[in-house]
């Protein structure tokens, strides 16, 4: 009988693991709503002509909310006779520029000191902002919002590494802003945006020392469209303004 009810169990155990695990052993993803359609965060601008390059880069910086921050490692180290060679270290960063109708074209982000990434600038503080237009998919619906079928792997020729899905590299030093001082202004700036766009962040947990920091940016790498990379010039990056005419998103000069 003992014999009977272990076999009952297991079978109902192997049932839940079926139903848990897709017929290929995925496991699958629990959802209040699959179909549910995501807004962005904040309405999107219109995307710049492929000619304006530094358009299309504040766009970028405006309307995606996550990227690739690279720093030079201080817990990596080379082997063999590469020991003292850099190595870099790639980290997943929420950011924003401003707020949803505010575009300073700095990017901001909130982190920690507990991180690899802040940890890592504490000996260099030089780190890069990497940006792919595909990530609009996971914040943003496709169909509501005319993501580009360039970025879509399975449409025909759409992948991220597409020159059509623009990607952007932002380089330049890390910098810790003050929440007092000199720095208050665009602290409070910052802050609100980052709580507007990502209003998980009002509830992280206390005691981490959270940081917000923004990339002081000396070097801008943007690829559009075929025929390689367009090298901005920041002075040119900030110049231009985000949106076309009749846009209610104002673009804002951060003075230091």
């Amino acid at each position: 009988m003992m014999f009977l009810q272990l076999s009952l169990s297991l079978q109902l155990v192997l049932l839940l693991i079926c139903i848990l695990t897709g017929e290929h052993g995925g496991i699958i993803a629990i959802s209040s709503n699959s179909d549910e359609q995501h807004e962005c965060a904040c309405k999107l601008e219109e995307r710049p002509d492929l000619t304006k390059k530094a358009e299309t880069a504040r766009w970028m910086v405006h309307s995606l909310n996550w990227g690739v921050i690279s720093s030079i490692s201080s817990r990596l180290v080379g082997s063999g006779d590469e020991e003292s060679s850099p190595v870099p270290f790639g980290n997943v960063y929420s950011f924003v520029d401003g707020s949803c109708d505010t575009s300073t074209g700095i990017p901001y982000i909130y982190g920690t000191y507990l991180d690899q990434t802040f940890k890592d600038t504490i000996n260099n503080n030089m780190v890069s902002l990497t940006l792919s237009e595909s990530s609009l998919s996971s914040v943003c619906s496709q169909e509501r919002h005319g993501f580009v079928d360039s970025c879509m792997i399975g449409t025909k020729y759409g992948d991220p590494e597409n020159p059509v899905c623009a990607r952007l590299t932002l380089t330049g030093k890390l910098i810790p802003l003050k929440e007092d001082g000199d720095d208050t202004n665009e602290y409070e700036l910052a802050k609100k945006a980052l709580f507007e766009r990502h209003p998980s962040m009002a509830d992280w947990p206390v005691g981490h020392g959270w940081v917000i920091a923004k990339i002081d940016l000396q070097d801008i790498w943007l690829i559009d469209y075929f025929g390689g990379a367009t090298i901005l010039d920041p002075k040119e990056y900030f110049s231009v303004s985000v949106g076309s005419a009749g846009s209610t998103t104002k673009s804002v000069e951060i003075t230091t």
